[in-house]
């Protein structure tokens, strides 16, 4: 991938922001791993750093510490059990190891990657990392989704400085790693729609080029279906940079609707009220791209009501609170407080916009019967029960998410609309 030219790509676009980012090198290649002392040599990376892994990554990387050190690196090592769950405390553990040396080198992918992400940033530290499996689109994000206390927030910090991916150990990764970054890309199609009709009827920015960059990524991965659960270098590759593109795309926008809408919050909503019982979910690109699949479902059935009457939102405080409990409820308010999100949104404009709504579903999202033949083929995950989500949970999450994040999204217009999306969902029509 040719960094400078997709910057040269975004300038002088028509919205009118400046388009940047901060990955400085994307390198990814065949036994790329035993020239990785060499690359962060190359892009001046400090020499003094703190390496971050789990068992599994660690695993995978055998020779990768040695292999540094011969470079004359000095490297302080961290390995963490399994980690599924990117929580504040591992974050702060981090800052206090970074004070002592440079920079950040981080192993693996995910939760490893997002708390080496913000420690860095907060600690005024640079960061690199090594990844080992296209299971996410967060390598080259510019927040990092963070749980504390059990609610999972999106933290702002900075993009990895260099991005190293070895073909071999991207194409020897679990299947279900694979499939999981497969989901995460899905997500896009919602997302876009979300973040279209957040602009049309809350103001909200939007660039047309960074959407047509992300879509184009979409349709690049969406053409690898077939192959991305099979140990092959060429097919890692190419789902490697589309992950990090659409990575990149946070940043050109400078938020993260480009990547992230209702099926990330639903996610996080199912995801929180598993840690409350102590359970940790499943990865979070399984768990996004089945949720990706319900919306869908949902979003093309309100499509098809041809007109809708708005009013002022009511939120039932009391019965909202009884769902997300004692542990969740004061950092769900926090957010709905003063007054939510769509309080600012005239019910008459949503009215008047709703054609317009559902040509956004129409042209920005496939059916649900393409979805599930894109998701077979990436042998991915496709149904709650797969991810652990009990009918209980997944009622809650579809009807209770919305007050999950500040964030105007089509879902987030139902309770304007005295429209319940879960019977949408449950519907024939």
């Amino acid at each position: 991938m040719d960094l400078q030219k997709l910057r040269d790509m975004m300038a002088d676009c028509e919205c009118g922001h400046k388009h940047d980012f901060d990955l400085e090198a994307l390198e990814i290649g065949s036994g790329i791993i035993d020239k990785t002392g060499e690359i962060l040599k190359r892009y001046n990376f400090p020499k003094k750093i703190l390496m971050v892994a789990d068992v599994n990554s660690f695993r995978v990387t055998k020779g990768l510490y040695e292999q540094l050190l011969s470079e004359g690196f000095t490297v302080e090592l961290r390995v963490y059990d399994d980690m599924k769950v990117a929580d504040m405390r591992e974050v702060e553990e981090l800052e206090k190891l970074l004070a002592r040396v440079d920079g950040c080198l981080s192993v693996g992918t995910g939760s490893v990657n997002d708390i080496c992400r913000l420690s860095s940033y907060r600690a005024g530290k640079q960061f690199a990392i090594f990844a080992t499996a296209p299971s996410m689109d967060g390598f080259a994000s510019d927040s990092a989704p963070i749980t504390k206390g059990n609610f999972k927030l999106s933290y702002p910090c900075r993009q990895p400085r260099i991005i190293i991916a070895d073909t071999k150990i991207l194409a020897d990764s679990p299947t279900e790693l694979k499939a999981a970054g497969f989901g995460d890309v899905m997500a896009k199609y919602i997302a876009i729609a979300d973040w279209r009709v957040a602009n049309l009827v809350h103001g909200d920015y939007y660039c047309e080029r960074v959407a047509s960059f992300v879509r184009n990524a979409v349709a690049k991965m969406a053409a690898l279906a077939d192959k991305v659960s099979v140990r092959d270098e060429e097919a890692a590759a190419a789902v490697m940079e589309t992950l990090v593109l659409t990575g990149i795309a946070m940043q050109l926008a400078k938020c993260t609707r480009p990547a992230s809408g209702t099926e990330h919050i639903i996610s996080h909503y199912w995801e929180c009220k598993k840690l409350e019982k102590g359970v940790i979910s499943d990865f979070h690109g399984k768990k996004v791209g089945v949720a990706t699949l319900v919306v869908a479902d949902i979003y093309h059935k309100l499509s098809r009501i041809e007109k809708v009457s708005a009013h002022k939102e009511t939120p039932d405080w009391q019965d909202i609170q009884s769902h997300y409990g004692p542990a969740l409820t004061p950092d769900m308010m926090k957010l709905n407080l003063p007054d939510t999100i769509v309080n600012e949104i005239p019910p008459r404009l949503i009215e008047e916009k709703w054609d317009e709504i559902r040509k956004i579903i129409e042209e920005e999202i496939p059916s649900t019967e393409t979805l599930k033949k894109l998701y077979a083929a990436a042998h991915a995950v496709t149904t709650p029960e797969e991810i652990a989500v009990d009918r209980e949970l997944f009622d809650e999450g579809i009807r209770y998410h919305v007050y999950m994040r500040r964030r105007v999204t089509i879902m987030r217009l139902l309770p304007m609309l005295d429209i319940d999306p879960l019977k949408v969902y449950k519907s024939n029509k």
